[in-house]
């Protein structure tokens, strides 16, 4: 029986059914606790799927939460596998679907200090965040007359229906080269709602001299319903197309990730099309041993499952080269696709290095067993190389032109001012001096501030894909979990 291919759409389903596949054996001392069911759950998904599966025990405890059973038995250097008590909630996240008042935040503690500060980073078009009028750049200091704190910013960013945002103004003195925030007389209310939220923010065409300039800030890397956001990608690429644009900027800047479909589906609109027609390969997979060794054997060497080959695009960008901009929050499937198109194209990146994540999990969930497990998790489940094998980027991927953006002094996207596009623009049309006089000074502007990671997106940026409902677990004679790779 064949897996489900990756480069489908999938959700999660019987996926879970692993009969026979390993098996744990159940704790003795813990039989019968709340917490058996869920962990025996947890570790036979892991024991198969798991990068890493060698580390996984063999017995699985009644006596600890699932959340504390699965961190602990995560491979020493593994800093991106998940797990979460509301398995619906997080699909539908993954799905492009989320209550929200329709803003990215970044999150800024003060030093020395147990305040913060969230910086908008950018807004979804039509979204109630967009229509109470917050942009790109506003500093939000209080939620609901409560100031923003490290105690307390994860249940007042929770907080549903209406929610009022106190604003803060940044004032830097170059004299004292000292920066302060104030709390000011002002909010926004917002009304969250469900939204679906369409990673295509903006796109636009840059004039400079006598260079047309394509530029898209794409925000994650989703379907949507029906293939609703692929179908949006594709309209914006062939929008730029049609406008005859000698260059393409790709704004990744704060891009964590997302669906293995969707970075495929990105990359066969941007490679030369001669390699759509040879079906060359875009990234390669590999697996635990245990299975490795069932795709090769059941699916033969040139799986779809171990490698991912360019396939037809109804448009083409029809370009030789991308700059790309990138940020230590450009990760997973954003570092993929650079990656994997650096063999076929010249991606010129623009910024700073990206996170450096080079693997991808499957999304796992218990919610049709019988009992149902409403937990989810996505553990590291593969590593991928590109066409050159090239892998194991841990320091990221390098920038080829750095650039650094001040977020307390945020220029609207696409903007030319903006330092990373402005960066991108210079190297363009050779004005590279021009370019950097622009946004030299960024980092003195900055106040002593350290940034806090968006949890939502740290997890986000560990989805890849998820098998499907009418998924059957390959069937794999195993009595323990495989050896190292």
């Amino acid at each position: 029986m064949a897996m489900m291919k990756r480069v489908v759409y999938l959700f999660i389903g019987s996926f879970l059914g692993l009969g026979a596949l390993t098996q744990c054996s159940e704790d003795p001392t813990g039989f019968g606790s709340e917490y058996l069911e869920v962990n025996s759950w947890i570790r036979n998904q892991m024991a198969n799927y798991y990068y890493w599966n060698y580390v996984i025990p063999r017995m699985s405890p009644g006596n600890l939460p699932p959340e504390v059973f699965f961190e602990e038995i995560l491979y020493e250097l593994d800093e991106f596998s998940y797990i979460t008590d509301d398995a619906e909630t997080l699909l539908e996240e993954l799905n492009g679907s989320q209550y929200a008042s329709g803003f990215s935040p970044a999150i800024y503690q003060i030093t020395g200090q147990n305040l913060l500060v969230m910086v908008v980073k950018y807004v979804y078009p039509d979204s109630p965040a967009d229509q109470a009028g917050l942009k790109r750049g506003d500093l939000i200091v209080s939620i609901n007359d409560q100031r923003l704190s490290v105690t307390n910013y994860q249940e007042l960013n929770a907080l549903q229906g209406s929610v009022s945002y106190g604003l803060g103004r940044y004032d830097y003195d170059a004299e004292t080269e000292t920066a302060t925030i104030t709390e000011l007389d002002s909010s926004v209310t917002v009304q969250k709602q469900e939204l679906q939220l369409d990673p295509v923010i903006t796109s636009k065409v840059i004039q400079e001299g006598e260079k047309s300039i394509g530029y898209i800030f794409y925000a994650q890397f989703l379907t949507g319903t029906a293939d609703i956001f692929l179908n949006r990608l594709t309209e914006t690429i062939h929008s730029l197309k049609n406008q005859h644009v000698d260059e393409l900027i790709i704004d990744l800047r704060y891009n964590p990730g997302g669906r293995i479909g969707a970075a495929s589906h990105f990359a066969n609109l941007l490679v030369p099309s001669s390699y759509i027609e040879e079906k060359s390969v875009f990234v390669e997979f590999e697996y635990n041993n245990l299975l490795e060794n069932y795709y090769q054997t059941n699916e033969g060497a040139d799986s779809e499952n171990l490698f991912l080959y360019f396939s037809d695009a109804s448009v083409s960008m029809g370009l030789d080269r991308i700059y790309v901009l990138t940020t230590k929050q450009t990760a997973s499937a954003s570092e993929l696709l650079i990656h994997g198109l650096k063999p076929y194209m010249d991606v010129i990146t623009v910024g700073s290095n990206t996170l450096g994540k080079y693997y991808g999990s499957f999304v796992i969930t218990g919610t049709f067993q019988n009992p149902p497990v409403y937990y989810g998790i996505l553990p590291v489940t593969l590593k991928y190389l590109n066409a050159n094998a090239e892998t194991d980027f841990v320091d990221g991927l390098e920038a080829n032109i750095s650039a650094e953006e001040n977020l307390f002094n945020a220029y609207p996207l696409g903007d030319p001012m903006d330092p990373l596009v402005g960066a991108a623009i210079g190297h363009i049309t050779g004005q590279d001096a021009l370019a950097k006089s622009r946004w030299s000074g960024v980092e003195s502007y900055r106040p002593n501030y350290r940034f806090i990671p968006d949890q939502k997106e740290a997890r986000q940026s560990s989805v890849w894909f998820t098998p499907s409902s009418g998924f059957v677990a390959p069937s794999i004679p195993s009595a323990s979990p495989s050896s190292p790779n």
